[in-house]
């Protein structure tokens, strides 16, 4: 597989997303016929568990028409390649202890493919790095794993998780940073799927939000308010709906 010298996507699915593409959450994935149907939050994820050296080294084919399950199977393939073989290079010490970065980027793309393929160990996996992290102070992997709780149905959980979480991104990032706005977005959902006497503070919740999502104008983070806007707007809606 070649770096990357053609077109790219961001998270917004655009080519081009000006300075944006400076964050640390942002990465270039090819445009190509491997990646296209990939979410790219797949593409994120493995590539950024790899240097460049080794990405120009994997058995990757651009012009792959793989079925997308067989394409997800082979990047989880590789990737637990790579950490066995990265375990090896650093025995009798670990990986964890050698390079604690790049062990956290590997582990965040196993687990991203685990998602994508519904494995089971997906909590397992997310809930091992929360407990693992060395800078307890970073809930990144907490606000992960609330994403998971939620598609599971344990909203007080949830609730109750990411009240600490959106504290932390809007220190870190800013209460308009796609985040914290994902942060509330969950608690939202959270507390009106919790009981239906308690619809009226939801809605209060999601008209708070659409109103710093309608703050992101002229902030930095302007690139991502259209897409922001209409994932809020679209939930409240299937909500309403029964959904």
């Amino acid at each position: 597989m070649a770096t990357t010298t053609g077109a790219v996507r961001y998270s917004t699915g655009q080519q081009e997303i000006g300075d944006a593409k400076n964050f640390e959450w942002e990465c270039p994935v090819p445009v190509n016929r491997f990646w296209d149907d990939l979410n790219w939050k797949v593409g994120r994820s493995f590539l950024q568990a790899h240097r460049a050296d080794e990405l120009a080294k994997l058995p990757i084919d651009p012009d792959s028409a793989q079925p997308v399950k067989e394409k997800l199977e082979l990047l989880l393939k590789l990737l637990r390649t790579k950490l066995d073989d990265e375990e090896a290079a650093n025995a009798p010490g670990t990986y964890y202890d050698a390079d604690y970065k790049a062990w956290t980027n590997t582990w965040q793309g196993i687990m991203t493919l685990q998602h994508e393929l519904d494995d089971p160990d997906e909590e397992q996996t997310l809930r091992m790095m929360t407990d693992r992290r060395k800078d307890k102070d970073n809930l990144s992997e907490l606000h992960t794993l609330s994403g998971l709780l939620l598609a599971k149905g344990k909203y007080a959980q949830v609730q109750a998780n990411e009240a600490p979480v959106r504290d932390w991104l809007d220190a870190k990032l800013g209460k308009h940073s796609p985040q914290a706005i994902s942060a509330r977005h969950m608690i939202a959902e959270a507390v009106w799927k919790q009981d239906p006497d308690r619809r009226v503070e939801a809605t209060e919740l999601f008209s708070e939000l659409n109103g710093i999502i309608d703050g992101m104008s002229g902030t930095e983070y302007e690139v991502y308010q259209d897409e922001y806007r209409e994932i809020v707007n679209e939930s409240l809606e299937a909500l309403k709906g029964g959904g």
